[in-house]
């Protein structure tokens, strides 16, 4: 019969001083970063989605009606939908796209169901180059992932990157102009890839 031996426990490889090195992230970060962030990328590493002309009408049509019906203008109500449209497209849900108007002024906070989980499409114009994710703190958070895209062009999207909703949660929120908003910095968004599209 074997014996089992007791070991003491004993302190790992891992000293004090590296406990406290600037690899380790700081308890107050949001949440663990991801391995490779968004913030490591160049503009070429994200993927790219064309709007074919024809559709760039029909969300065209869209936002008019948005925009009689919601607070912001046609411009901004465009660039949200070719936000939304650019990141269905290459996931195959572009049939998912809400284009329904509702009554009360909002989606209730989901854009697009993909895999059984829900997406927040967040879309910034042609003048940000390294954006963060901005999500509304005075409405609850609803999509299990926020997605981050950006207009280039008046036909092309950016996929920057997504994260889950506990990250945006955890996010600082700011105010600007007397609105609050959680603010993910690039270093928590998981890239797209150009596998993507």
């Amino acid at each position: 019969m074997a014996r089992v031996r007791s070991v003491a426990p004993t302190e790992t490889s891992m000293t004090t001083e590296d406990r406290n090195s600037d690899d380790v992230p700081p308890a107050k970060e949001p949440a663990a970063t991801p391995l490779i962030s968004v913030e490591q990328l160049s503009l070429s590493d994200y993927p790219i989605v064309h709007i074919p002309e024809e559709r760039l009408y029909a969300l065209r049509e869209h936002a008019h009606r948005r925009s009689e019906n919601w607070n912001g203008t046609v411009d901004d109500h465009l660039l949200g939908l070719l936000g939304e449209f650019g990141l269905a497209r290459p996931l195959g849900v572009t049939k998912s796209l809400d284009t329904e108007i509702y009554a009360d002024g909002g989606d209730g906070g989901i854009d697009l169901r993909y895999r059984g989980a829900t997406i927040d499409v967040k879309t910034v114009g042609r003048h940000r180059r390294d954006p963060s994710l901005t999500v509304n703190a005075y409405k609850p958070l609803t999509a299990d992932y926020y997605a981050l895209a950006s207009r280039i062009s008046e036909t092309d999207i950016r996929l920057i990157g997504y994260t889950p909703r506990e990250f945006v949660a955890n996010a600082p929120i700011l105010s600007h102009e007397g609105e609050s908003y959680h603010l993910v910095d690039q270093r928590y968004l998981f890239p797209f890839t150009n596998a993507l599209v």
